[in-house]
């Protein structure tokens, strides 16, 4: 292990990094006895002596294999002199030739390197507290909001977790983390959808962390003391609700909606972060199942942080990767892919359109709607394409999932002045999608026959795209 030796005057380090009983000790030489003895008394190993002087850097035997972290203040002491930072560099590479030099500044710029030492790194102690601060000054202002977040359940015996009408794992780990959070059990606190949990990832994903997920009416909500909502929000539903408590999301915020607690962060890469980052600013245990979760929400929602991932996702992530189940995970990425869905890809590609960059695909009907985007994820791939356009039949319903490579026209804009007028769309920079009832698209804009449909969905793409209206 790397021994540290403190250079300072007055003893600033020592009572900067004075180490705890039992870890490893760090040496301290300071230039004043009174210093020295007053250092000693508090356990310290300290040395006095000329800072310039050979002399103290052999009395510690000074190596190359060590750390040296000096620290000279810019003010001058009252009576003597003060070495010139060259003098007391001098003094320590002589004794140990190629050491490191850490050379601390407690100014707003302090002196810099000097040239001709290449061992010597300069840092600003002031923006280094800073940064190595931020994590826990946010948390501090984040245990007032998880005070806030409880004191507007507090009463309410059963609370109602409201998901998106298919919750995604994002969806599913944040309605785990509230719960927990909250410090309810499954009947007080149960994870609800008014639809059905249909990608093979997800389903794989309820099967091997044991989720409830229970589907629900509008009117059964009533039965609830409070409903809060995580990564939805109350306008993103097209039934109606009873009020809402709590609502937790990271998509753009809309308008039209209230609650007594909301915290909306269209900046995050995934609702999971925000909610990793409440559990460790409450200090809440998260077990194993929890962190599995969130860790897969954030890693689907931001595509392994390639896609819409920030610095908050990132600690997050690192944060969790050592309390995840990996085995776990690698059971739900890996779900079976049907043989009809080769079979609708490859007459997607033939009849494949690119204009412009994009990459337009239609499926035609398909068993599953989560082949769609993850078709959109595959043709992305493919050399000089930034849009990928995938579309297909499912149910009663036309599903388009588009996805972009990020420095373009954010993806949830274009679909909606694509599509919008016609059902939902919305979505990320980089991916979003449309629902369409297909009695509203025959009616208001033509067959469903293939080449027509086709047709139909890139001209009103690409006219999006041109910042056109769809007509």
């Amino acid at each position: 292990m790397t021994r540290r030796v403190a250079v300072c005057p007055d003893g600033f380090l020592c009572r900067l990094f004075q180490t705890p009983a039992g870890a490893e000790p760090w040496v301290f030489l300071v230039e004043d006895p009174r210093t020295r003895r007053s250092l000693g008394r508090q356990g310290a190993l300290v040395r006095a002596g000329a800072l310039d002087d050979e002399d103290l850097y052999r009395s510690v035997a000074l190596s190359p294999a060590d750390l040296v972290i000096l620290h000279l203040p810019g003010r001058r002491p009252r009576q003597g002199r003060r070495p010139p930072l060259t003098a007391v560099l001098d003094a320590i590479l002589s004794v140990a030739p190629e050491v490191a030099v850490l050379l601390v500044q407690t100014g707003p710029t302090g002196p810099p390197v000097p040239a001709g030492y290449p061992t010597v790194t300069s840092v600003a102690l002031g923006r280094a507290l800073r940064d190595g601060l931020r994590s826990d000054m946010d948390r501090a202002a984040l245990r007032v909001r998880v005070k806030r977040l409880r004191n507007v359940l507090v009463g309410k015996e059963r609370v109602g977790i409201l998901l998106q009408d298919d919750p995604d794992p994002d969806a599913l780990a944040s309605g785990l983390a509230l719960r927990a959070l909250i410090g309810r059990t499954r009947p007080s606190a149960p994870l609800l959808t008014f639809g059905a949990i249909t990608r093979p990832e997800n389903v794989a994903m309820v099967e091997a962390l044991e989720i409830e997920v229970h589907r629900v009416t509008p009117d059964e909500l009533q039965r609830f003391d409070a409903l809060a909502m995580v990564d939805v929000q109350p306008t993103f539903c097209e039934e109606k609700l009873p009020e809402v408590t709590v609502v937790i999301d990271h998509h753009p915020e809309a308008k039209g909606w209230r609650a007594p607690f909301r915290d909306v962060r269209p900046s995050y890469g995934a609702t999971s972060t925000i909610m990793t980052e409440y559990l460790r600013a409450a200090e809440t245990k998260i077990t194993e199942r929890v962190a599995t979760a969130l860790f897969y929400g954030i890693k689907t929602d931001t595509l392994h942080l390639e896609r819409g991932g920030t610095r908050a996702d990132m600690e997050a992530f690192a944060f969790l990767y050592e309390l995840a189940n990996h085995n776990t995970l690698r059971r739900i990425e890996r779900p079976e892919l049907p043989l009809d869905a080769l079979d609708a890809l490859g007459e997607a590609l033939v009849h494949r359109t690119i204009i412009q960059n994009t990459l337009f695909a239609h499926l035609g009907p398909v068993s599953r709607p989560d082949l769609i985007p993850q078709f959109a994820d595959l043709c992305l791939q493919v050399k000089g394409i930034e849009w990928s356009v995938v579309s297909g039949l499912t149910g009663s319903e036309l599903h388009v999932s588009i996805r972009n490579v990020g420095y373009v026209r954010a993806a949830g804009e274009v679909i909606h002045a694509a599509f919008g007028d016609l059902g939902s769309a919305g979505g990320h920079r980089t991916a979003a999608k449309a629902v369409i009832p297909l009695t509203t698209w025959t009616a208001r804009v033509g067959s469903l026959e293939p080449a027509t449909l086709r047709r139909a969905i890139v001209a009103r793409f690409v006219r999006a795209l041109a910042g056109e209206a769809s007509r």
